[in-house]
């Protein structure tokens, strides 16, 4: 378990697909600088878990894709759904485990 703290954001509807048929659902992941990663032991494209807690609940996200680049600010993003399922909040601390 690496305890270190993760700031959610929620995707935003920036923009609109009409599909005739499926869904989009946008992949877990945590942006990264370099030296994020290097400071937390991440390499881009590891697949990590990352736990948080809210007052209301306590929910472990699998599959969480680490996205290194030195244009990213240290953040993780989840979709709104699973955020709503969490009781998650932009803002909310999560910790990587491994």
């Amino acid at each position: 378990m690496r305890a270190l703290s993760v700031v959610l954001h929620r995707f935003a509807r920036a923009a609109e697909v009409e599909l005739k048929e499926g869904v989009i659902a946008a992949q877990r992941h945590i942006h990264a600088t370099p030296e994020d990663a290097q400071k937390y032991d991440l390499k881009d494209k590891q697949i990590v878990k990352v736990a948080i807690e809210t007052g209301e609940r306590k929910t472990v996200f699998d599959d969480v894709i680490v996205r290194v680049s030195p244009k990213y600010a240290w953040a993780m993003h989840i979709d709104t759904d699973e955020s709503n399922a969490a009781c998650a909040v932009p803002g909310t601390m999560g910790i990587i485990l491994d």
